[in-house]
């Protein structure tokens, strides 16, 4: 007859020290155990699900930061391009309006409604005086400022930018003057030349000065010769010292200054 195998209840643990202290003796059901392993593997599952459910979440937040930092860049890109647009065709009219000034295209009524007599036609010999001293109001002969000419008229160079006017370097603040009388056609900013003013006169004559500190006279208004207009000033991008850019045009042609205006002026 087979012995029936006993069914293990209990387990007991001994713990001998190694010193002279009596051994001690603990004892674990065997259904404790049970418990307590099974409790540890569903301990264990839950750690390894929880960890893997927090790096996806995790990942899933770092790619919606990501997201949302792509976003704020393209936001702001898409501001600046748009900034960049206004900006240039606010410059590209400008540059029209310029453009149509210098060729003759924009027409002044308070200068040329009434007047498209060319100096050729006029004969001086013959003219009353207070008229004579009245036409030459309208044409540049005087410097706008008083100073040291840096840079003259220089258009016919191959290798050198053409450079339609000239440059009269003085102090930060000092008057500028007008050189005829006209009509202010242009008083207001741009990159390149700073605080640009532009009069247009009679007879064809268009007058420019920039780099200016500040324009003292507004779009439309009209101007006497010798009247101030504008200080001296370093501003606009190609601007490397105090001094006012001048030019005179002619029927949308660049002119000497130094043909027609008085030569007070002292060469560095």
């Amino acid at each position: 007859m087979t012995r029936k195998k006993r069914k293990i209840q209990n387990y007991s643990i001994l713990v001998v020290p190694d010193t002279k202290d009596n051994p001690k003796n603990y004892t674990i059901s065997s259904f404790t155990l049970r418990i307590l392993f099974f409790t540890a593997i569903t301990v264990l599952v839950l750690i390894i699900a929880g960890a893997a459910s927090y790096w996806s979440v995790a990942s899933v937040a770092l790619d919606y930061v990501r997201l949302e930092e792509e976003n704020f860049q393209l936001r702001t890109s898409l501001s600046r391009v748009e900034t960049m647009r206004q900006e240039l065709g606010q410059m590209q009219k400008m540059n029209s309006e310029i453009r149509e000034t210098l060729t003759g295209f924009v027409q002044v009524e308070t200068i040329t409604a009434n007047d498209t007599t060319e100096m050729s036609e006029l004969n001086f010999n013959t003219m009353e005086p207070e008229k004579r001293r009245t036409i030459f109001n309208f044409i540049p002969s005087v410097m706008p400022v008083d100073g040291f000419m840096t840079r003259g008229f220089l258009v016919d160079d191959l290798i050198v930018d053409p450079h339609y006017g000239i440059d009269i370097a003085a102090s930060k603040g000092t008057p500028i003057k007008a050189t005829a009388d006209g009509t202010v056609i242009f008083s207001g900013w741009t990159l390149q030349a700073g605080y640009l003013l532009i009069l247009k006169h009679k007879y064809g004559f268009t007058t420019v000065y920039k780099h200016n500190q500040r324009n003292l006279v507004s779009t439309l208004e009209s101007v006497k010769k010798g009247q101030v207009v504008a200080l001296v000033g370093d501003s606009g991008k190609i601007s490397s010292g105090a001094h006012v850019h001048f030019e005179i045009w002619k029927n949308g042609q660049p002119l000497d200054p130094m043909r027609y205006v008085s030569t007070t002026i002292a060469k560095q």
